[in-house]
């Protein structure tokens, strides 16, 4: 284990800051200063889309019919094309509730250049963050410009909706509404890819990211399903719930979908010690031990309200829990380098995501057809690491 300690050695203490002008549970919720794109704002689709087989198909989707009947709990609903390799779904699942925050549960999947049913393919999946009030997969594909990141890579690429406030987990009390989203997205979305394209079914083949709410959800679905992914990358993401704000975030969701303060990990009006500690992504770090992780944060752009450093903390915090614990990691912090201010937006998150999706590539020795995009160097600097 190599350690920074200067940089990335922070400890269970650390705590997370105290942030000005908004808590950190307001601004994740509400996109206060977040850097994230609300898809309603840009996609102009609205809350349904009519199913277009043609989108479908064309993507690599042998028999888009086929997708309208039920298969592994999800039935595809809507469909249009968003490019020649990239198809915007709507599906329907009894996992998720239609009026769960978040407006309609939707797929982004971008299929190579050059797609061929008769090879197989990885696949890397994408979790947004909190604050889209409609079809919140387009958050990857509009603001992170997914397609783009992914050009020339022989891999599929699957963007799944995690509602406004969803969390990345089955909800412990459900009397309001059903929000069971690790079931949705484990039990039914990665089998239903494996399903109906040209995949690569081990976890060897499969990588797992998300930024700040989807960066939470990636390491908790790797530590709960590590048989599922070999690879988890978090951006920017809650990866330490030890702190009263941190845990305010979580009671302020709740509310937000319930109107009652613990209904994601407790009761409805409690959650216990124990059952923050089974949902906290360092407490259960040593889940990762066969999961190759990569973390990224910002230093924070210094502006009023700016989440970044709390977030950037929490990272520290869990990137020295790896250390302690052997897991092979790559840990990078960066400042404002280009067009990235260093705060908590996809100006940041799109070169992080060059330099770990080629990371990964790497070693799975995948070849690209053309050049990745350009990065400053400071993305692809590890702050510290850890071997196992």
């Amino acid at each position: 284990m190599n350690q920074d300690t200067a940089r990335a050695g922070g400890t269970r203490s650390l705590g997370l800051r105290v942030l000005t002008g908004c808590t950190l549970g307001a601004l994740l919720l509400t996109g206060c200063g977040s850097g994230g794109t609300d898809p309603a704002a840009t996609s102009g689709t609205g809350s349904t889309i009519s199913f277009d087989a043609d989108a479908a198909k064309q993507v690599g989707f042998q028999d888009p019919q086929e997708l309208r009947k039920e298969s592994n709990g999800i039935t595809v609903t809507g469909a249009r094309a968003l490019s020649q390799r990239a198809v915007d779904l709507t599906v329907s699942t009894d996992a998720v509730s239609p009026e769960a925050p978040g407006g309609r549960n939707s797929l982004v999947v971008i299929t190579p250049e050059g797609y061929d049913p008769a090879k197989t393919y990885p696949v890397v999946y994408m979790l947004p963050g909190s604050s889209s009030t409609d079809a919140p997969a387009l958050q990857w594909y509009e603001g992170g410009q997914a397609e783009q990141l992914t050009a020339g890579m022989p891999v599929i690429t699957v963007i799944m909706s995690g509602g406004k406030v969803g969390w990345y987990t089955d909800w412990a009390e459900q009397d309001t509404l059903e929000q069971n989203w690790k079931t949705f997205h484990l039990d039914q979305v990665v089998p239903w890819v494996d399903s109906h394209l040209a995949t690569q079914k081990d976890r060897g083949h499969r990588a797992i990211m998300g930024n700040s709410m989807g960066g939470y959800g990636a390491v908790r679905y790797a530590e709960e399903r590590p048989d599922l992914f070999g690879e988890a990358v978090s951006f920017s993401g809650l990866l330490d719930v030890s702190s009263p704000e941190a845990k305010q975030n979580f009671e302020q969701a709740s509310n937000e979908s319930t109107g009652e303060p613990d209904a994601i990990f407790g009761n409805g009006t409690t959650t216990t010690d124990a059952q923050w500690l089974a949902n906290d992504p360092l407490t259960q770090s040593g889940d990762l031990e066969d999961v190759t992780v990569q973390l990224f944060a910002g230093s924070g752009n210094g502006q009023n309200g700016d989440i970044e450093p709390a977030l950037r903390d929490s990272t520290a915090s869990f990137a020295s829990e790896l250390g302690t614990k052997g897991v092979d990691y790559q840990y990078t912090e960066y400042g404002k380098e280009g067009t990235c201010d260093g705060g908590h937006t996809f100006e940041c998150w799109k070169p992080a995501a060059v330099v770990a999706l080629g990371r990964w590539a790497d070693r799975l020795g995948l070849k690209r057809t053309t050049s990745a995009p350009a990065v400053d160097p400071a993305f692809e600097a590890v702050t510290s690491e850890g071997t196992s």
